[in-house]
């Protein structure tokens, strides 16, 4: 059958062309352009626009390879902004249609859309069988453009399936047999990133998982204007989920909403699902409200393993807000949705929201059991660090345990921050927690029976800023003049008096609302002096650890590197960041710092004599963060990467070593090509 003549309003307009040249070399194997430009924009993340260029073909057909590959390449981006029903119709026809063609082309991106269709609705056998066929045809062509093709396009439902170390290693074995082909390898780089980033963090190496996705984030935008900024959400969700593993919450919701304006632009549903999701989690723990709202907007108008984790975050937000039924719902619906028994890291998941709903210890302890062995047959080490440490604090395994377990979730790299998301950490740290936990380290918040006290709940910021003072000043009894000028300065203290017996009244209905404890249980005040007491506060908590590790390690025990990494994982960010002009806040924020800053000299060295050059590496870079104008720290890691072979990483360190030097007049020690030989 002769091929449909192309309308001239269907053509590739030349302005996508002139911006996308790179991509569209990967479409050297679709012809007519019709098809060029239906899979044009799928490849660019634009599904919206490939849906409507599909529309418009003048032919409707499937009666050669360039109508098979533009309809598989409209299934794809029907599924991606979630119309599953119409992906499901499309890759029938089209997986039909291929009994009538033999071309490796359109059998590969026929059969690879059919995989993650399949994927998406949860019928896995159909996923792995349409996936071995993609493989089968791009090896009899013998063209690493089809393999590479049929990898990165199955890779994520696999990562899913739990074999991320499989994927991590087709990857790059499909890569290196690509890369003769030098513009393809740099077309196909960015999502090639994204899948090795997305293994890498399913593995727990965060590092290695954040750096693939920043270089993905980078490689999109030099796809020029639009292409990489549609192309871009991906990496951004990447990144947001790297942060709220580690606990950086702030990070990470800076991310997701950056994720969430390009998938809204661009019509990808599934991933503005995950972005809404990740939001919604990084925000639980402090609004639940809100966060509610998100993970509602985030289980519309999508499918597969996207609902099924907005419907569970759901579950975790409510469990938050202490409302056990809404989040039991929450399971039962997500356990109901297709495709949430065929994906191991989601079925885990859903056996934790689960547990933390069950009432029975028993019944509880069981269930978590179950998620800890999924995790691990999943493959997902850090999953099953993140569950030991739940059930050992659930079972009231007491201290020695919860930190063993603290110590070995902190050797990936997640910190404290992490209980502050929405989700099991959170829930399980709540039931250790005392009656009220105020929170400085980071921000400012106020925990009441593990739930934060929400900014309604406060009728005077006096009261607020009174509480912040009085942790400022580690609690001690503070002489009531002091707090009434640091309150109301230049004002009269005659006056002030009863304001600030006003401020005290409204702090102690917040910290205790329904009056179970005695007056005097958090807040001890008599006519001369104010103090805190019975209060659980993070910040001398981690001193506590900090002083405590420090010590173990002074006297070289076996346990230093564990109290050192548990100790440094309590430390969620700067004192009263949100007071950061704050002159009474100064003397303890500078505390903090240095202790901070110790643990992690402290933790490189112990690390270097391990010979854990990825530790060192990750805790030098955390000392720069902390100081960028530390010499030795610079040198170290100019030192550690070179003897890494990481040369190109050295020398730009080393620039970036010189330029801070150069900044504070010091003249730069040359590049220590010397020792690193040596």
């Amino acid at each position: 059958m002769t091929t449909t003549q192309t309308a001239p309003c269907h053509r590739l307009p030349e302005r996508e062309e002139a911006r996308c040249t790179t991509v569209a070399h990967l479409l050297r194997g679709q012809r007519g352009e019709d098809g060029r430009l239906v899979a044009l924009f799928q490849l660019l993340g634009e599904p919206e626009r490939a849906v409507a260029a599909h529309r418009r073909l003048a032919s409707a057909g499937l009666d050669t390879p360039e109508e098979i590959t533009a309809a598989a390449w409209a299934a794809a981006a029907h599924c991606a902004r979630g119309a599953l029903r119409q992906a499901q119709g499309l890759v029938r026809r089209t997986v039909g249609a291929l009994e009538r063609c033999s071309d490796p082309y359109a059998v590969v991106v026929a059969r690879t859309t059919a995989s993650a269709v399949a994927a998406t609705d949860g019928r896995c056998a159909a996923a792995e069988h349409h996936r071995q066929c993609a493989l089968q045809a791009a090896g009899a062509a013998g063209d690493p453009l089809l393999r590479l093709m049929s990898v990165v396009g199955t890779a994520q439902q696999r990562i899913e399936q739990g074999e991320p170390r499989e994927v991590l290693a087709e990857l790059d074995s499909a890569l290196g047999a690509a890369r003769q082909d030098a513009a393809l390898a740099v077309a196909l780089m960015p999502s090639v990133r994204c899948r090795r980033a997305a293994a890498l963090l399913a593995m727990g190496e965060l590092d290695r998982s954040a750096a693939e996705f920043t270089g993905a984030l980078t490689d999109y935008h030099r796809l020029g204007d639009g292409a990489g900024l549609a192309l871009g959400a991906p990496a951004l969700l990447g990144v947001g989920d790297v942060h709220r593993e580690r606990g950086e919450l702030g990070p990470a919701r800076t991310a997701y909403q950056e994720a969430v304006v390009l998938a809204e632009r661009s019509g990808d549903r599934q991933t503005l699902s995950a972005a809404l999701t990740g939001l919604a989690l990084s925000r639980g723990g402090g609004d639940p409200h809100s966060a509610a709202v998100l993970a509602s907007r985030a289980a519309l108008g999508c499918a597969g393993p996207p609902r099924i984790r907005a419907l569970l975050a759901g579950g975790w937000i409510a469990l938050t807000a202490g409302r056990c039924e809404a989040a039991a719902e929450a399971a039962r619906q997500a356990a109901g949705e297709p495709g949430a028994q065929g994906s191991r890291a989601v079925f885990a998941e859903l056996l934790e929201l689960e547990a933390m709903c069950a009432v029975d210890p028993a019944t509880r302890q069981a269930l978590l059991g179950d998620a800890e062995e999924m995790w691990a047959t999943a493959q997902r080490p850090m999953a099953v660090a993140r569950v030991a440490l739940a059930r050992a604090q659930l079972e009231g395994a007491g201290a020695t345990r919860v930190r063993e377990a603290t110590a070995w979730l902190g050797q990936f790299g997640v910190g404290a921050g992490a209980g502050d998301a929405a989700g099991l950490l959170n829930r399980a740290a709540a039931s250790q927690c005392p009656a009220v936990t105020v929170r400085v380290l980071g921000g400012f918040q106020v925990l009441r029976d593990g739930c934060p006290v929400g900014a309604e709940q406060w009728q005077s910021k006096k009261a607020r800023d009174l509480l912040k003072l009085l942790v400022a000043r580690r609690g001690l009894p503070t002489p009531r003049e002091l707090l009434m000028e640091e309150l109301w300065p230049e004002q009269d203290p005659a006056r002030c008096a009863n304001r600030l017996s006003v401020a005290l009244s409204v702090l102690r209905l917040v910290l205790d609302p329904q009056r179970r404890m005695a007056q005097d249980h958090f807040i001890v005040a008599d006519n001369y002096v104010v103090g805190l007491a019975r209060l659980h506060v993070d910040v001398q908590e981690f001193l506590a650890a900090a002083r405590h590790a420090l010590g173990v390690a002074g006297r070289s025990t076996e346990h230093a590197f564990a109290a050192l990494a548990a100790a440094e994982g309590l430390y969620r960010g700067d004192v009263l960041a949100d007071e950061p002009y704050a002159q009474w806040a100064t003397a303890l924020r500078e505390e903090a710092q240095a202790a901070h800053a110790e643990l992690l000299a402290r933790l490189a060295a112990a690390a270097a004599e391990n010979r854990d050059a990825y530790a060192e590496i990750h805790y030098r870079l955390r000392l720069l963060e902390r100081d960028p104008y530390d010499e030795d720290t610079h040198l170290a890691l100019v030192r550690l990467l070179a003897a890494a072979s990481r040369h190109g990483e050295a020398r730009r360190r080393y620039r970036m070593y010189a330029g801070c030097m150069e900044e504070i007049d010091v003249v730069p020690a040359p590049f220590p090509v010397r020792q690193i030989r040596g």
